[in-house]
């Protein structure tokens, strides 16, 4: 008897062997879509401090940690990508189905994916526009420079950044990249006056990762396109992200070279100036991806003509 009891003992399932709880997968996948704990828990009704047990329950169950948290940053881990892959697009199957079973009570959704500069800084600011236009439709935003498989995850639509040359024929560009160095008026009036490229060297130049190893440097380029050369002294601020660097231009930390789509705001009410306007073209566009399961949806139909007139028209891609 003693062994018998032995042996079911060691047949009990461990926290870590036995089928994963429920319970925590919506707060995990709110976290990690929108890579927020507060921003999960805006969107689920909770409070920030519960989604982040939600998701402690989950790494504990499998033994992993799903995200890096730094001071205010919010990353997946590989585990985490895994993870969010299968729970996403089971959460997108099973809301689907509870919408059919509701029948007139049913809500659209649209599930969009690109990058986190693009979502932040041009798509969720103006999001109300279109939800005032059609009022019955949801749109969830998955943030993230991961290529994701729309078809394989359930995802509507994605927005891709490609160099013109290497984007696969068919595509609708939505928007070819134009880039322009700006500043904040206060730094603007600090190191003027502003007549030549290179007078922009009496500053920081803040300067981010390229969108692929071995890329030209866009500093380099732009002032190349002046008959210029960037001063070789100037002391450099390197940014992973779009937003990151405008934010520290918009903080009076330097000047930027900027993709026109995202400063042409700031530059119409004056938070930025552009003192030396050299626009270039950067040689990358933002090109629309359809899912093909979703394509003859009437609400997706809607929300890609919104994203045309968002951005400059869509129109296929050349070649």
């Amino acid at each position: 008897m003693h062994e018998e009891n032995a042996c079911i003992l060691r047949r009990v399932p461990t926290p870590r062997t036995r089928p994963l709880s429920l319970s925590g997968l919506r707060g995990f996948e709110a976290a990690a879509r929108l890579l927020s704990f507060t921003l999960a828990a805006q969107e689920l009704g909770l409070t920030q401090s519960a989604v982040s047990r939600q998701v402690k329950g989950v790494e504990d169950e499998l033994g992993r940690a799903l995200f890096r948290r730094g001071v205010r940053s919010l990353q997946l881990t590989d585990a985490g990508e895994r993870l969010f892959r299968t729970v996403h697009a089971s959460l997108l199957e099973i809301d689907r189905g509870v919408d059919e079973l509701r029948g007139h009570r049913r809500r659209r959704r649209i599930s969009l994916t690109t990058a986190a500069s693009l979502a932040s800084l041009m798509l969720v600011p103006r999001l109300p526009d279109f939800s005032r236009a059609h009022p019955g439709i949801d749109i969830r935003i998955d943030a993230t420079d991961v290529v994701r498989d729309l078809e394989a995850e359930g995802i509507d639509i994605a927005i891709r950044f490609f160099r013109h040359e290497r984007a696969p024929r068919g595509l609708r560009l939505l928007h070819d990249e134009h880039m322009v160095p700006v500043m904040s008026p206060r730094l603007a009036q600090r190191i003027g006056p502003l007549r030549r490229p290179e007078d922009l060297g009496r500053t920081t130049f803040l300067v981010e990762d390229p969108p692929t190893p071995g890329d030209d440097p866009a500093w380099d380029r732009w002032f190349a396109s002046a008959g210029a050369t960037m001063p070789a002294d100037a002391p450099r601020v390197m940014l992973s992200f779009t937003h990151q660097a405008l934010d520290a231009a918009l903080r009076d930390q330097g000047v930027m070279l900027a993709p026109t789509i995202y400063v042409r705001e700031h530059l119409a009410s004056g938070t930025l100036v552009a003192p030396i306007g050299r626009p270039i073209r950067s040689g990358w566009g933002f090109y629309l991806v359809v899912n093909r399961d979703s394509a003859r949806l009437r609400h997706v139909g809607a929300f890609v003509e919104w994203l045309d007139g968002l951005f400059d028209g869509g129109r296929p891609a050349a070649g």
